[in-house]
């Protein structure tokens, strides 16, 4: 085995930098002994960071809200974003698992599928609900229903509705319109 080691004491930093001649350490990777914590930064500010527990935060210092806080992204101004790149015939993928092999490890899912430019909810592994191309959201199936009534299509094996559930004082309303005003 072979290894480098970088060593310090356990209030101070262990640093690998990269400069230039105008700034030796415009980029760097930091180990800090005093909170365990492994950061990297470029054009001198810290980029990314993961801490002693694991958790991975970028663009930011601060983990997000506790049930959320494994990966923090954060933009310094404007939108911030993943973007999921996949072929033209192929999609993106999130997965929601409880389980490290079998059908608990896709048991969640949302899929964007780039050849049919559509989207698609599952719970228990199976579709629930689907956006496709031509903005028909299909719930309960893949297929959509008659043509001059397919915007919104709901299926069920057995029963099958919709609920509108208002306050005690309020109503509930379905409109029919022609128009915007």
């Amino acid at each position: 085995s072979a290894k480098i080691a970088i060593v310090a004491g356990n209030a101070a930093t262990s640093d690998i930098n990269f400069g230039d001649t105008d700034d030796e350490d415009i980029g760097l990777i930091q180990y800090v002994h005093t909170d365990n914590s492994l950061r990297f930064t470029t054009n001198t500010s810290e980029r990314l960071r993961i801490t002693s527990s694991g958790q991975l935060m970028s663009g930011t210092t601060t983990e997000g809200h506790a049930d959320a806080d494994d990966l923090t992204l954060q933009a310094s101004s404007g939108y911030t974003g993943i973007t999921l790149r996949s072929a033209t015939d192929q999609g993106g993928v999130i997965y929601f698992s409880d389980a490290t092999s079998g059908a608990g490890e896709y048991d969640g899912q949302i899929v964007y599928s780039q050849n049919s430019q559509s989207m698609s909810f599952a719970t228990a592994q199976s579709t629930k609900m689907l956006l496709d191309n031509s903005g028909r959201l299909l719930i309960g199936t893949t297929t959509e229903g008659e043509a001059t009534a397919d915007n919104l299509t709901i299926a069920d094996a057995g029963h099958c509705g919709i609920t509108l559930r208002s306050g005690d004082d309020d109503v509930g309303t379905v409109f029919f319109s022609d128009g915007t005003s």
